[in-house]
C-alpha cells in the first residue's frame, strides 16, 4: 500500500521571528508514493544568523535532514529550536493535507554521536557569541590557528537575539545626524548609572575604544542604519541600530554576529558545533585546553596554550539565578538554553575568582494584552506592596532596578485609562482578559483587594501621586509634569509587570587585558574571558544602555586575541 498520495503540499506554522513576534514559515513538501522527495521553504521571517543565513541554520539544514532521514522527528538545531520546530510543524501540516498519518514520521531521531577526538590549536575559543566571534576574527587576522567550540548549532548567542545595537561616543554617524558626544561624556553617564559599583578603569577603557571598536565591526561587514536614543530622557543619542533595527526591536543582533561569522570563515577559521565545555585542562598552574562533549555523545579534547571563555551568562540557569536573586522567581527570559554559566563554573573550578553582582539586567514588563514596560510608558508604577519607588519616565532598566531593590517579584502599572499611550488606553477599554493577572475595579479599595496589596498603602500612594499631579511638580522623584497622569477614577486598572532578564552581571573577574584572575587577583596563565562570562566591573545594578554588553564583549574578545597573538595593545 502507498504511504503517500503523490503531489506537492504546502503548510504554514509559527517560527521564531523577531521583534517579539512569531513569523510565519511556509513550506512546500513534495511526496512520491513512498517517500518525502523534497522540502522547500517558500517564505519565512526568521532571525538572520540564527534561523537562517548560516550553513548550520534551520532554514539551511532542517529540510535536507527531513529528506535524509525520511522523518519529522529529527532533532532541532540547538539554539534555534523555535525556527526548527516551526519548519517541522509546517511540514507536518503539509503532509497531513495529503491525507497521510504523521504519527510514525514524528518518532524521535537521535542525534548522531561523534568518536572521541583530540585536537591541538594555538587558540581555543569556547563560545561563538559576539565576544568569541570577535576574538576569532582578530586572531585569524594575525594568522593564529583558531578553533571556536560552540555548544549550540549556530553562532550568535544572546547577541543575535538582541536588538542589534551597539553604543559608542563621538562617531561619524553621530556627526552626520548633528549629535555631539565624546568618550568623557559617555564615561560620566556610565559611572552615574553604576551607583558607584563599576570599575572606573574598565569603564574608561571601554569608552575610549568604543568608536574604534565600531569601525572594526564595520570593516567586518556590519552596517549601521542610524543613531537613536537609549531613552527619550537620555541625551545625546549614542545607540547604533543594525539594519532593520528600531528602538526596542529584537532579533536584529544577528546582523552583528552574522558579519563576524562570515569574516571568520572567510579568514579560514574553524567551528565545532553542538559541543559543550565540560572542564578546563589545568596543568602545572596553567590552563592548557579544555574537554568538551558533543550533544549526541563523544568527547572532544582540545589542547591549547591559550583559552578564551566566551560562553555567555547564566540567565537560562533558573536554579542559579533564582538562588542569587530570590525576588526574580518565575522570571521570563529568551536567551539561548545554553546560557547556564558553564564557563563561569569551569573557571571557578581551576581557581578563578567569581564576582556575585548585586544586580542583573531586569526589565519588569507586561506579558498580558497591555504589552507595556519597554515603550517608555510613564504612568504610576508601584511595587508588589503598592509603593511608588521611582521616576517612571526613566530608562526601563532604572525602573526595573528600583523594583528589584524593593525585593518585588512583580510590579503594577496603575491607571484610569486617561494617558497618552495607545496600548494602555486600549487595554483599559478592553477590560479583563480571562486567565490574565491584570485587574480592574470601581474603587481603590477593590483594586487593592484584587492586587492583594494593603489598601492603606495603595491609597496613600495614589493620593500622594494625585497631589503631585495637581501641583504639576513631582517633589518625590522628579518626573516631568507632562507625565504626571492623575489616577482619580471612576474606573481603575492595574496591569501586571513580570521580571524579564537577559544580561547577567556577575561572573569571572578579569583585568583590562581580558586575563582571568584568581582569588589573589593574579592572572591565571593561559586563561582569558569576555562577554557575560566575565562582565565584572562594567555594571553596577543598572544596565546602562542598549549595546553595552555586545560592545564590551567584542572589545575584550579582541583584546584577548591581541594578547594571544602578541599584537600591540594601546
Amino acid at each position: 500500500m502507498s504511504k503517500f498520495v503523490p503531489g506537492k503540499y504546502s503548510g504554514v506554522a509559527n517560527g521564531n521571528g523577531y521583534d517579539s513576534m512569531p513569523s510565519k514559515i511556509k513550506v512546500q513538501v513534495t511526496l512520491s508514493e513512498d517517500r518525502i522527495e523534497n522540502v522547500e521553504i517558500i517564505s519565512h521571517g526568521e532571525i538572520k544568523g540564527v534561523g537562517y543565513g548560516l550553513k548550520t541554520s534551520p532554514v539551511e539544514t532542517i529540510p535536507a535532514e527531513i529528506v535524509k532521514h525520511q522523518s519529522l522527528g529529527i532533532p532541532p538545531v540547538i539554539g534555534a529550536e523555535k525556527t526548527s520546530k516551526g519548519i517541522i510543524k509546517a511540514c507536518t501540516r503539509a503532509i497531513e493535507k495529503s491525507g497521510a498519518s504523521t504519527k510514525e514520521l514524528l518518532k524521535k531521531v537521535p542525534r548522531e554521536p561523534h568518536a572521541d577526538e583530540e585536537r591541538f590549536v594555538d587558540f581555543l575559543i569556547l563560545g561563538g557569541g559576539a565576544g568569541g566571534l570577535a576574538a576569532g576574527v582578530e586572531a585569524r587576522q594575525a594568522g593564529a590557528d583558531v578553533l571556536i567550540v560552540e555548544a549550540a548549532g549556530v553562532t550568535g548567542g544572546s547577541a543575535a537575539r538582541s536588538g542589534g545595537k551597539v553604543m559608542a561616543p563621538g562617531t561619524k554617524w553621530q556627526k552626520a545626524q548633528g549629535i555631539y558626544d565624546s568618550p568623557d561624556m559617555l564615561f560620566d553617564y556610565m559611572m552615574a548609572q553604576s551607583n558607584g559599583k563599576a570599575d572606573p578603569k574598565k569603564i574608561r577603557y571601554f569608552c575610549d575604544r568604543a568608536y574604534e571598536n565600531l569601525l572594526w565591526l564595520e570593516a567586518c561587514g556590519w552596517k549601521c542604519q542610524d543613531v537613536e536614543p537609549i531613552h527619550e530622557s537620555i541625551v545625546p543619542w549614542r545607540v547604533y541600530n543594525s539594519e532593520g533595527g528600531h528602538y526596542m526591536s529584537a532579533g536584529q543582533g544577528g546582523h552583528i554576529t552574522f558579519a563576524m561569522h562570515e569574516e571568520y570563515e572567510r579568514l579560514g577559521g574553524e567551528f565545532v558545533f553542538n559541543c559543550s565545555l565540560k572542564e578546563l585542562i589545568f596543568e602545572d598552574g596553567a590552563v592548557k585546553g579544555a574537554i568538551c562533549e558533543y550533544a549526541g555523545g563523544g568527547k572532544l579534547t582540545v589542547r591549547a596554550n591559550n583559552v578564551l571563555l566566551a560562553t555567555g551568562g547564566f540567565a537560562a540557569n533558573r536554579e542559579k539565578l533564582e538562588s542569587m536573586y530570590p525576588c526574580m522567581k518565575g522570571y521570563f527570559t529568551d536567551v539561548p538554553k545554553t546560557n547556564v554559566g558553564t564557563g563561569i563554573e569551569a573557571g571557578v573550578a581551576v581557581g578563578a575568582k567569581e564576582y556575585v553582582s548585586p544586580g542583573v539586567q531586569v526589565n519588569y514588563m507586561s506579558t498580558t494584552p497591555a504589552m507595556i514596560g519597554i515603550n517608555e510608558e510613564a504612568g504610576l508604577i508601584v511595587d508588589q506592596h503598592g509603593r511608588r519607588l521611582v521616576n517612571e519616565w526613566s530608562y526601563q532598566y532604572v525602573v526595573g532596578d528600583a523594583l528589584m531593590r524593593s525585593n518585588s517579584n512583580n510590579g503594577w502599572y496603575v491607571t484610569c485609562g486617561n494617558e497618552s499611550y495607545k496600548s494602555v488606553n486600549k487595554a483599559f477599554k478592553a477590560g479583563p482578559t480571562p486567565g490574565m493577572p491584570d485587574v480592574f475595579a470601581d474603587s481603590i479599595e477593590e483594586l487593592a483587594e484584587k492586587m492583594k496589596v494593603d489598601y492603606a498603602t495603595l491609597k496613600a500612594t495614589i493620593d500622594r501621586y494625585n497631589e503631585l499631579s495637581d501641583k504639576g511638580e513631582d517633589e518625590d522623584f522628579g518626573k516631568p509634569a507632562a507625565y504626571l497622569f492623575p489616577v482619580k477614577g471612576p474606573k481603575y486598572a492595574a496591569f501586571y509587570y513580570s521580571p524579564c532578564i537577559t544580561v547577567t552581571f556577575g561572573g569571572l573577574v578579569t583585568d583590562l587585558l581580558g586575563r582571568v584572575l584568581d582569588n589573589n587577583d593574579k592572572p591565571i596563565p593561559g586563561l582569558y574571558s569576555t562577554g557575560e562570562a566575565s562582565p565584572t566591573g562594567i555594571y553596577g545594578t543598572i544596565y546602562p544602555g542598549c549595546g553595552t554588553s555586545i560592545g564590551a564583549a567584542i572589545l575584550w574578545g579582541r583584546v584577548a586575541a591581541k594578547m594571544v597573538t602578541n599584537q600591540p595593545i594601546d
